[in-house]
């Protein structure tokens, strides 16, 4: 696919004040967070889909009566505003439950009406995995993410219960089902996986998993037919029953049961009358239904409006045009510097709702690092879109390599001043903690793996790389885990590594206080110049390894991805949030350039005088004065 978005004139592009340019949206897609099927008091048999458009001010849900054909578009309550749906539920009410972050939405398919929404548990930050389904005292009950409390919502009452913590440490409460005897049970990851049982009306809760056998991972749960549920993890069965847990051989598992309740990757539903969804896309605007044998299938469209797929990183290409990537879904798109005109280059199937984290160009190619599996693609405009599958395939864009455990969520790439290498970094798989840097040889194909543990700083994850003239390489780290792991470092660090032993040379936290190093460049002075979690800019001799200026640039803003670059003219440009900024070195000084318009939320490439950012689903740029 090799979609022109069009120019300004086409997008009908909103006014930029004096030296921005809105250029429109990259790829004018949604994605689907999964599908539910019911039969609703009409008669009508109903397909009921999630989306994520993050350019709409508010969510939405596709409605599709597969005997007509016909799909409406239901906007959210104006106020419940528009976050990512994991979890949803078509519940033995008739009626259908989704979060949209925090928030939790009722919707009667019968009346087309919105019922409720309201926020159950206010530290919440979303509802995962498929922990919703219904109660036996009618009520919904949900797990939530990251603080693992088990809330309920009345539907006659429209009443909210929060029934607790069900353990203290781990994020994602993913599963959830009920017993006869009125026992909840709940699979927890990731970073050690638990298996607890609570008790709405006593109060009590149990857990279920020995100490001694948590693991990273998550447990599965799910409903059996005969009153009882059961679990999975590690190759073990579990029956649960009456708040107990016994290990069984899988021969010994019964029949399980759908509860109505799906994760948002989920793509089938059956209907009452035996007819199934068998597939759905919501980029492509298609659902498809198959008869009760499976035999006969048709595809229904998807008729509604979508308003872009948010961008997470932009970069300089080859000939001089600046690349873009997507998220949910992942597309790549081509900005015509020269023109204006942007092209949706398509998605890539492997990458799926993932993206290009990161981007840099060695030769007439781009690599961009990939989420969810940690891999590395190449990308040559001058060949035909054709992606590859899987590594060593043949393709264009082609897979190098992956390292889905140590850098599955990549928030940095480098093409090596050898014009060999093409490394990328960043955090660890769901449940780890500490990310390693992967280097390819795009000559050989040989791929090399740096593990946080082994060879770098244990605990830490590398989130911006660059090389010093000799070819040394810098790094700035985070200490997070954003899969579920658990914090083990105190400080996010600056490190040197280099580049014939692969070994760390020089480790400090040169900012105390600072969070996270966002954003790091090599200026032509050979200085380290950075920005922190915190918008502290500072910068760093590796000559004499300390820091020889730092300062607060919050009145900016804060620090978006890719921030920094650096300009013909010798001098730093900062892309904030807020505003623009010229650093000059040697004396590091700065000035302000602009207010931006909007919020930069994604860096970032200087190409032909041109500061390019993203906002939300929109690539914008920036002329900056004096440059061309």
């Amino acid at each position: 696919m090799h979609l022109i978005l069009g120019t300004l004139a086409l997008l009908g592009s909103v006014a930029a004040p004096e030296g921005f340019t809105d250029h429109g949206v990259a790829a004018k897609v949604a994605e689907g967070r999964g599908v539910v099927t019911t039969r609703d008091s009409n008669g009508r048999y109903l397909a009921i889909v999630m989306v994520r458009d993050v350019g709409s001010p508010v969510g939405y849900i596709l409605f599709t009566d597969i005997d007509t054909g016909k799909t409406k578009q239901f906007h959210y309550p104006k106020d419940a505003g528009n976050s990512d749906i994991f979890a949803s539920l078509m519940s033995r009410n008739g009626r259908f439950y989704t979060g949209a972050g925090k928030v939790l939405l009722e919707f009667d398919p019968t009346t087309e009406k919105w019922l409720y929404h309201g926020v159950p548990q206010p530290k919440a930050q979303h509802f995962v995995g498929a922990a919703i389904c219904d109660g036996p005292d009618g009520r919904i009950y949900i797990g939530t993410y990251p603080n693992c409390h088990l809330v309920s919502y009345d539907p006659e009452t429209q009443t909210i219960q929060d029934h607790g913590q069900l353990d203290p440490k781990e994020q994602y409460f993913n599963y959830l089902v009920f017993d006869s005897k009125g026992w909840a049970y709940a699979g927890i990851g990731t970073a050690r996986c638990n298996l607890v049982a609570f008790h709405p009306q006593t109060g009590e809760r149990r857990q279920l998993m020995p100490e001694e056998e948590r693991k990273p991972g998550t447990v599965s749960v799910v409903a059996g037919a005969g009153g009882e549920a059961y679990a999975y993890f590690g190759g073990q069965w579990y029956r649960l029953f009456d708040g107990k847990a016994e290990k069984i051989p899988v021969e010994a598992v019964g029949p399980r049961v759908r509860t109505g309740a799906i994760s948002w990757g989920n793509k089938r539903g059956s209907f009452p009358d035996g007819r199934q969804v068998v597939d759905y896309s919501v980029p492509e605007r298609w659902v498809e239904v198959a008869d009760a044998k499976g035999e006969q299938k048709k595809r229904i469209p998807l008729e509604f409006e979508a308003a872009g797929a948010d961008i997470t990183s932009l970069a300089a290409g080859p000939g001089g045009d600046v690349y873009i990537s997507t998220c949910h879904p992942m597309h790549l798109a081509r900005l015509e510097t020269a023109t204006g005109t942007l092209h949706d280059l398509g998605p890539i199937p492997r990458v799926g709702g993932g993206n290009f984290c990161a981007m840099d160009t060695l030769g007439n190619q781009l690599f961009g690092a990939a989420y969810a599996h940690g891999g590395l693609w190449a990308y040559d405009p001058a060949q035909p879109w054709k992606p590859a599958q899987k590594v060593s395939e043949p393709g264009n864009p082609r897979l190098l390599a992956e390292w889905q455990k140590d850098v599955c969520r990549p928030r940095t790439a480098l093409a090596h001043p050898d014009g060999k290498h093409v490394l990328f970094a960043g955090f660890a798989d769901y449940g780890y903690t500490g990310g390693g840097i992967g280097i390819v040889n795009v000559e050989t194909g040989e791929a090399t793996l740096l593990t946080a543990d082994k060879d770098l700083l244990p605990g830490h994850s590398t989130i911006t790389l660059k090389a010093l003239p000799d070819g040394t390489l810098v790094g700035g780290t985070s200490i997070q885990a954003p899969g579920g792991g658990h914090v083990i470092a105190k400080e996010p660090e600056l490190y040197l590594l280099d580049w014939k032993t692969k070994k760390v040379i020089y480790r400090a936290p040169v900012v105390p206080g600072g969070g996270d190093i966002i954003s790091i460049h090599v200026g032509p002075d050979g200085l380290v110049y950075g920005l922190t979690a915190n918008s502290t800019f500072f910068v760093f001799n590796p000559r004499e390894r300390k820091v020889v200026h730092q300062e607060s640039f919050a009145q900016y803003g804060g620090v978006p991805r890719h921030a920094l670059q650096v300009g013909p003219d010798g001098k730093i440009y900062a892309m904030l949030t807020r505003a623009i900024v010229r650093i000059t070195p040697g004396r590091f000084a700065h000035e302000k350039l602009a207010d931006a318009p909007v919020t930069i939320e994604a860096g970032g490439a200087l190409v032909k005088g041109r500061l390019y950012f993203s906002s939300g689903p929109r690539v914008w740029s920036y002329q900056v004065p004096g440059l061309r």
